[in-house]
């Protein structure tokens, strides 16, 4: 709640160089900042289901969505 919404191609992090993110942005948490639309498009589950995976499977699905 209050955190501020981004399309997941704004927060999209790539290795060539620094991203500019928006500002504001939790560079730790970038998955937050997506829309329920966009979250269940990139990782097909919903935020409350990614929550409660292990920490290291969150991150291995982040980084394949490059949120990472």
């Amino acid at each position: 709640p209050g955190l501020q919404i981004y399309p997941y191609e704004m927060l999209v992090v790539t290795n060539k160089g620094r991203t500019k993110l928006p500002p504001g942005v939790d560079r730790m948490r970038l998955e937050r900042h997506l829309s329920a639309e966009d979250f269940s498009r990139v990782f097909a589950m919903s935020p409350e289901e990614f929550g409660k995976l292990a920490l290291w499977k969150r991150n291995e699905l982040k980084k394949k969505a490059e949120l990472f």
